[in-house]
């Protein structure tokens, strides 16, 4: 009865902020102080939770938030700025600094995996119009989103996006995309075996999507150096390093950020390829590990 009272109660306290919305900024402030606190704070995140999905099916969920200061324009019903939003809490908070503190005018950034761009769109406020950023995201529904985020923040001039996979053979794959409604980063090449189990993957949810390997592209692409790059392919790395052994011995990349096991088979592989390893941020046994093989890209 009382879990019950108290869906009740969050489910009309968003309906609300939903109906009123010159009541949202008020909510929004009240919930950056109550976010982390216990019971008030269950309490807000649940109402947030569903103001999100009312937004995410109505109106446009589109918000300017800062990351690291920078005011950008991002999809707040979205795992990766809904909690900074609606809480004030930074999504990766070690990567996102790290980011702010490398990628600076100029520089050349790179996103394998780049789901809906908040790293692909921070990226391109930190490069500026000098910098350049190339995004690789197969979901087609994602990549959409992904091509309104970049247009909606005026970087079409520094941001290349490409509708593709990287793995270690050009061709076509099998994308298995995310059925989690909360997070659209599970989708996977590789799928794993708990997220068939879940439901979040599904033989049923699959799409064929163009793939190609970085050493194929960055030949072609124009470019001499890799600043920063990304990885974050849901299982799939060691098929993404795989494709870019001829960068890697050539020394192409400065710094890779790779979701990935500590002491795993891609962690092996990069120290083996003589990159330096360190963790930035955890979530269970994946981490982003950060592999620079002389400190950061520029120094």
């Amino acid at each position: 009865m009382i879990r019950r009272t108290y869906r009740i109660a969050a489910a009309a306290c968003a309906e609300l902020v939903w109906r009123v919305p010159a009541l949202e900024p008020t909510f929004i402030r009240l919930g950056m102080l109550a976010w982390e606190r216990p019971g008030i704070g269950r309490f807000y995140r649940s109402a947030a939770y569903r103001l999100a999905q009312r937004m995410r099916d109505g109106r446009s969920p589109f918000r300017r938030v800062k990351v690291q200061g920078i005011p950008l324009l991002l999809d707040v019903t979205e795992f990766t700025a809904g909690p900074l939003y609606f809480g004030g809490s930074i999504y990766e908070p070690q990567t996102t600094a790290y980011f702010a503190g490398v990628l600076r005018p100029g520089r050349v950034f790179v996103d394998i995996g780049a789901n809906h761009g908040y790293f692909s769109v921070l990226a391109a406020a930190l490069v500026g119009e000098g910098g350049r950023v190339v995004a690789f995201e197969p979901n087609p529904r994602i990549f959409r989103q992904l091509r309104t985020h970049v247009g909606l923040n005026d970087f079409d001039d520094r941001v290349t996006l490409l509708a593709s996979a990287l793995a270690d053979a050009p061709g076509e794959a099998r994308l298995f995309v995310s059925q989690d409604v909360g997070n659209s980063g599970l989708s996977s090449l590789t799928p794993a075996s708990e997220h068939l189990e879940s439901g979040s993957l599904s033989e049923a949810h699959t799409v064929s999507v163009p793939v190609d390997t970085f050493d194929h592209w960055f030949a072609s692409s124009g470019l001499s150096r890799v600043d920063l790059l990304k990885i974050d392919v849901e299982g799939a790395e060691a098929l993404v390093l795989r494709g870019m052994s001829a960068s890697l011995r050539a020394d192409a990349i400065g710094a890779i950020i790779c979701e990935t096991a500590w002491d795993g088979p891609t962690h092996r592989a990069l120290c083996g390829a003589g990159f330096s390893a360190r963790t930035l941020d955890s979530a269970g046994v994946l981490s982003n590990i950060l592999y620079t093989r002389s400190g950061p890209p520029g120094s």
